[in-house]
């Protein structure tokens, strides 16, 4: 009798488990595809797009007002190029002082690749959004130290590829660019010293066929975004009322 009753127990227990299981089936839906364009319009047209845009548009009013921010006025429109230009003058003097004031230690030179400056910039105002237009890539400023051997190969590389620097003087062969004479901070190349060079995360790690440069001594990030030390040598210009006109200064000379 009792292995009767256990066993009814047992039934009546599972009857009632499963009589509280609930089961859901999917209802009708709906989809409607939204283009996306580069205008707001045939979205802000629909119900959904009109929802979506007003939402949206305290943030998007924001983001313009300070993308649109006046940093600093430029005298002229700043081009890049080889073997000098005044706007590969102007940023890599200010990512040497920029990176100098971070790293607290002197930097022997510093060194941006021209493929890697994506817009001039403009005459007069100075936004925002044109420091992003000019470095859109999120690359952070690296200190690298070289042996006089790296060091060497390092002038060779931005003699040949003629990349923007700022740190260095270099005499240049037009024909075979190779490097004739060097100096560095105005004394010459001395390849029983080691240097301390300013680049891109970037070609730290070998990038633009830079693969030499993972021979360095040491390597230290200074988790500084190359567009920040843009940006705040540019408010900094701003905020004292200078302006930005940088002048070729003959640091590459070709011979």
């Amino acid at each position: 009798m009792a292995k009767h009753s256990w066993i009814f127990l047992l039934g009546l227990s599972l009857l009632s488990a499963c009589s509280g299981t609930r089961y859901y089936s999917a209802h009708s839906t709906h989809t409607a595809l939204i283009p996306v364009t580069d205008t707001t319009a045939q979205v802000a047209s629909s119900r959904t797009g009109g929802a979506l845009a007003t939402y949206l548009k305290p943030y998007q009013d924001s983001l313009g007002r300070s993308m649109n921010q006046v940093l600093v006025t430029s005298a002229r429109r700043l081009k890049k190029g080889g073997p000098e230009s005044e706007l590969g003058n102007l940023l890599t003097d200010l990512f040497l002082e920029e990176g100098q004031k971070r790293y607290g230690a002197p930097i022997d030179v510093a060194q941006m690749n021209n493929g890697g400056i994506r817009a001039d910039v403009p005459e007069g105002n100075v936004t925002l959004s044109n420091v992003y237009e000019i470095m859109p890539f999120d690359n952070d400023l690296v200190v690298l130290t070289l042996s006089g051997e790296t060091m060497r190969q390092f002038i060779e590389y931005t003699a040949a590829r003629q990349d923007a620097e700022s740190g260095m003087k270099l005499v240049v062969d037009k024909e075979t660019r190779k490097p004739l004479e060097v100096w560095i901070q105005g004394k010459p190349f001395d390849p029983q010293k080691t240097y301390r060079i300013l680049v891109s995360d970037y070609v730290a790690t070998g990038g633009d066929s830079a693969s030499f440069l993972k021979n360095c001594l040491k390597s230290e990030p200074l988790n500084y975004l190359m567009r920040d030390a843009i940006r705040n040598y540019f408010t900094q210009k701003g905020q004292s009322h200078q302006i930005l006109n940088p002048q070729l200064d003959g640091r590459v000379v070709l011979q």
